[in-house]
C-alpha cells in the first residue's frame, strides 16, 4: 500500500477515535464536570508524553519558553473549551466550532504575520463565518450566548496555539511542545475546579465529583482513544499530502454528528447543516492557503 493511501487511512482512523472521543465525553459529563474529564484526559496524556521523554530524552535548541507557554495556555484553553462544548452541544456542532481553526489561523496570518492575502483566503475566511453565523442562530439553536463565545474560543485558541508551533517547530522537540499542551490542560481545569460558581449557572465551574467504577473504566478508554487520535493524526500529516489530510479530516464533523443523533442529540436543522458545509468549505480552503 502506497504512502497516500495508508495517510488517508489513518485521518479516517483518528477520525473515527476523535469522534469516539467526543460520545465518551457525552456519556461521562451528565454526571462529572467537563473540567475533571478534561483533566482527566490531559493527565492520561500527561503520563505517556513524560514516559517517552524519560525513555528517549530530548535534543532541541530551546530559548522561547514563553511562546511555548503560550502555546500551552492557548491549547489547553481551547481543548477545555472543547470538551464543554461537547458537554453541552450537539456533538456535530460542538465539532464544527473547533473546526474553524484553520479559518481562524487563516485571519491571524494575515493580521499578526502579515501573510500575503490571496482571494481563496478571503473566500476561506468568508465560507467560516457565514458557517458559524449559520450555526449559532438561536432561532434555529439552543445554544446560548455564552455558549457560542466557548464554541467560537475552540476554535481561535487552536489557532493561536497553530501560529505558535510555526515558531517551535525548528527549537524544541515535538515532545516538549505537547508536553506544555498537556502541563496546561492539567493545570488549567484545576484552578475552574477549586473555584466554583456559587449558583452554577456557568458549567465551566463545578466541584470535583468522585468517578465510580464505570466512569472511571470510561475516563481511561477517553484517554486511550484521544492519545491514539492524535498519533494517527500526526502519522497522517506526516507521510500523506496535508492539503488531501486537511480535507478529509473534516469526516469527523459528518462522524460527531452521526454519532451524537445515536447519543440523542437533535437532528440538525437545514440551517445548522448549510454552516456546518460552509465551515467545512472554507476550512478545506484555509488548509490549501496555508499549505500551497
Amino acid at each position: 500500500m502506497d504512502s497516500n493511501k495508508q495517510a488517508i487511512l489513518a485521518i479516517l482512523f483518528a477520525a473515527v477515535l476523535f469522534t469516539a472521543m467526543g460520545m465518551f465525553v457525552k456519556i461521562l459529563t451528565p454526571n462529572l464536570p467537563a473540567m475533571e474529564v478534561v483533566f482527566a484526559r490531559n493527565l492520561f496524556g500527561l503520563v505517556w508524553i513524560l514516559g517517552a521523554l524519560l525513555l528517549k530524552p530530548p535534543k532541541q535548541i530551546g530559548g522561547k519558553p514563553f511562546v511555548l507557554a503560550l502555546r500551552g495556555f492557548a491549547g489547553g484553553s481551547a481543548m477545555l473549551a472543547n470538551f464543554y462544548n461537547m458537554s453541552v452541544m450537539p456533538l456535530g456542532t460542538a465539532y464544527a466550532f473547533s473546526y474553524t481553526s484553520p479559518i481562524f489561523l487563516a485571519l491571524f496570518s494575515v493580521l499578526f504575520i502579515h501573510d500575503k492575502v490571496s482571494l481563496k483566503t478571503w473566500i476561506a475566511i468568508l465560507l467560516g463565518f457565514s458557517g458559524i453565523l449559520l450555526i449559532s442562530n438561536p432561532k434555529g439553536t439552543d445554544l446560548t450566548f455564552f455558549g457560542i463565545c466557548i464554541g467560537l474560543y475552540s476554535g481561535i485558541g487552536a489557532a493561536l496555539a497553530y501560529l505558535s508551533i510555526t515558531k517551535l517547530a525548528k527549537l524544541y522537540d515535538t515532545r516538549i511542545i505537547i508536553l506544555s499542551l498537556m502541563l496546561a490542560g492539567s493545570f488549567l481545569p484545576l484552578l475552574t475546579q477549586i473555584t466554583p460558581n456559587t449558583n452554577n449557572s456557568i458549567a465551566i465551574f463545578e466541584p470535583f465529583v468522585m468517578p465510580n467504577f464505570k466512569e472511571f473504566l470510561l475516563i481511561l478508554a477517553l484517554g486511550f482513544v484521544s492519545t491514539y487520535a492524535q498519533v494517527y493524526l500526526t502519522k497522517a500529516y506526516t507521510i500523506g499530502n496535508p492539503p488531501v489530510i486537511g480535507a478529509i479530516s473534516y469526516s469527523t464533523i459528518l462522524f460527531a454528528t452521526l454519532a451524537g443523533i445515536i447519543l440523542g442529540d437533535k437532528i440538525p436543522n437545514t440551517l445548522v447543516i448549510l454552516g456546518m458545509l460552509l465551515i467545512i468549505c472554507g476550512g478545506i480552503l484555509a488548509v490549501l492557503h496555508k499549505r500551497a
